[in-house]
């Protein structure tokens, strides 16, 4: 993207005073004489090259990504260069506008970069130069908002510039960048300039002047950014379910509490395995990007829609795809049509291994650092919830491995672990229990979950369980009737396996949010809207 300049005028401005005095003995006329005034003038550019460097992934780039990211730990840093040309004058201050995607209650510092070498699609935490002085801080600031700066010591004259910007504490922050069309980073440099002349009045001996008065200017403030409110339309107008304080100002639902498993892992996970698109539906959003405020809201509107609390984030580690995109999904929350939605991960790796005590430690301070305090993360009791997954092999060694971490830590997280054979008689005992089983309509672990799928057909195999909306409306209606504290939809929009109940296509209403969602709504109760005209939606980027 080529560098973005405009132009815009900040100046005060001084009619000429024209004195006439009228010698009324001589005839004699007096004229002022000129004096310099000073104008601003207000250069903003855009960056030419942004990226940023992970600890975690520290030979991985993200040049390409939609956002920039800023952490204390594990250390995220961002990097901004912009060319700077046009300066005529002396500088007088110098903005960074930057906007930012979820909130921060400590900001972020501003460091200069003397090393301009570094190249947007190559940068890496292993390769990226080091911060040199500090030219400014920000100060804390909300989600979707305009964050400015002051760095008036990076530049006064035209030239190359390069900025990290560092993070103050623990909590992760998401800043658009310049792959944002409507979101793009600003460097703002106010230049003083002269102006033409304007006169000053000389006053003759004795005179009998008359009196002109002389308009003063008004200053003239550049306008500033605003987002581009995108959306995607839905068709039913929502009432958000009452929530529950589980503690004193924490506004969290309360049992029973319906959660749907989601994939924020989109648009990598659309080709996969030798299939583009790798799923065997098309959703109505079309094939849409998990990190797009669009689509989160439309997908907050939608299970809010039915009944749904909270959703369940697929979460493969730290710094991987699906955590990168979490502060995003926090941070687009308050803003959508329902602020009192709540968020909470599904840990993935335990499925993959057997992690030891420490790696499980480290891994919920992590979460509780980052999100665990964030008001639209799920908590029950105080406890930032986590769900786990598991293999076929696990058993109550991983129930003692977790409690074990957690009790370690002082118990900051109510742990949800999933079952396997026997986990009744364990024990170490989590907070809770689940299964992930969506080939099975129905599973009930009584007193503790009861879990639904509306179908399983895996792209590139046969139908495990073929989808049928009288089924799934009994399957509803028996979830309720449970009265089980945690009732999970299995899953939202997991499109590769068919597991999703996300509007698509081939099971479109007139509601605007699909079949399996109107059954969600009604409760299993009552028809289900007909099936409306087959259409796809397509999100903005």
């Amino acid at each position: 993207m080529k560098p973005f300049l405009t132009r815009l005028k900040k100046s005060t401005i001084f009619l000429s005073l024209f004195c006439v005095i009228v010698l009324v003995s001589s005839g004699l006329a007096i004229f002022s004489q000129p004096q310099a005034v000073n104008a601003s003038t207000t250069l903003t550019f855009t960056p030419v090259a942004d990226s940023y460097v992970n600890q975690t992934n520290s030979d991985k780039n993200y040049g390409n990504n939609h956002s920039i990211r800023v952490d204390g730990s594990p250390l995220a840093r961002a990097y901004l260069r912009f060319d700077v040309s046009g300066i005529d004058g002396t500088v007088n201050n110098i903005t960074l506008r930057i906007y930012a995607n979820s909130f921060s209650s400590s900001g972020f510092e501003v460091h200069k970069v003397a090393n301009n070498s570094w190249q947007e699609k190559q940068i890496t935490f292993d390769n990226a130069p080091s911060p040199g002085n500090q030219v400014g801080t920000s100060h804390s600031f909300s989600s979707h908002t305009w964050v400015d700066t002051d760095v008036s010591s990076l530049l006064n004259a035209d030239g190359t510039i390069s900025v990290v910007l560092v993070g103050i504490n623990q909590t992760a922050i998401n800043l658009a960048s310049r792959e944002d069309p409507h979101h793009a980073p600003q460097l703002q440099v106010e230049v003083a300039s002269p102006l033409a002349p304007t006169a000053t009045s000389t006053t003759p001996p004795n005179p009998t002047a008359t009196n002109t008065s002389v308009p003063t200017a008004t200053s003239t403030t550049p306008p500033n950014p605003t987002a581009t409110n995108t959306s995607v339309p839905t068709a039913t107008s929502i009432t958000p379910p009452n929530p529950t304080a589980t503690q004193p100002g924490d506004t969290q639902p309360s049992f029973p509490i319906r959660a749907a498993f989601l994939y924020p892992w989109f648009p990598e996970a659309w080709n996969q395995q030798g299939y583009d698109p790798f799923t065997n539906y098309t959703p109505n959003l079309g094939f849409y990007d998990s990190s797009s405020v669009a689509v989160i809201h439309n997908h907050i509107s939608a299970m809010t829609y039915g009944n749904i609390n909270a959703a369940i984030l697929s979460w493969w580690g730290q710094g991987s795809h699906t955590d990168q995109r979490v502060a995003t999904i926090l941070g687009a929350t308050p803003g959508s049509s329902n602020p009192s939605f709540r968020w909470t991960l599904y840990y993935e790796n335990e499925s993959q291994g057997d992690p030891t005590v420490n790696q499980i430690q480290n891994d919920l301070q992590y979460i509780q650092s980052h999100y665990g305090s964030d008001p639209n993360f799920l908590r029950v009791n105080g406890k930032f919830v986590l769900f786990v997954y598991a293999d076929s092999t696990d058993s109550c060694g991983m129930a003692d491995r977790w409690v074990q971490a957690d009790n370690a830590l002082g118990h900051p997280a109510y742990i949800v672990l999933k079952v396997f054979s026997g986990y009744r008689n364990c024990t170490s005992q989590p907070d809770s229990w689940h299964q992930y089983s969506p080939a099975v309509a129905t599973d009930e672990q009584r007193g503790f979950s009861y879990a639904i799928s509306p179908g399983f057909w895996k792209k590139g195999e046969a139908p495990r369980l073929a989808r049928n909306l009288t089924t799934w409306t009994s399957n509803v209606r028996s979830m309720v009737a449970s009265g089980d504290p945690w009732q999970l939809v299995t899953t939202f929009n997991e499109w590769g396996e068919g597991t999703s109940v996300e509007s698509a296509v081939e099971w479109a209403s007139v509601s605007g949010f699909g079949q399996y969602l109107d059954v969600l709504h009604n409760n299993g109760n009552g028809n289900p809207p007909p099936t409306a005209t087959p259409t796809r939606t397509t999100p903005p980027p």
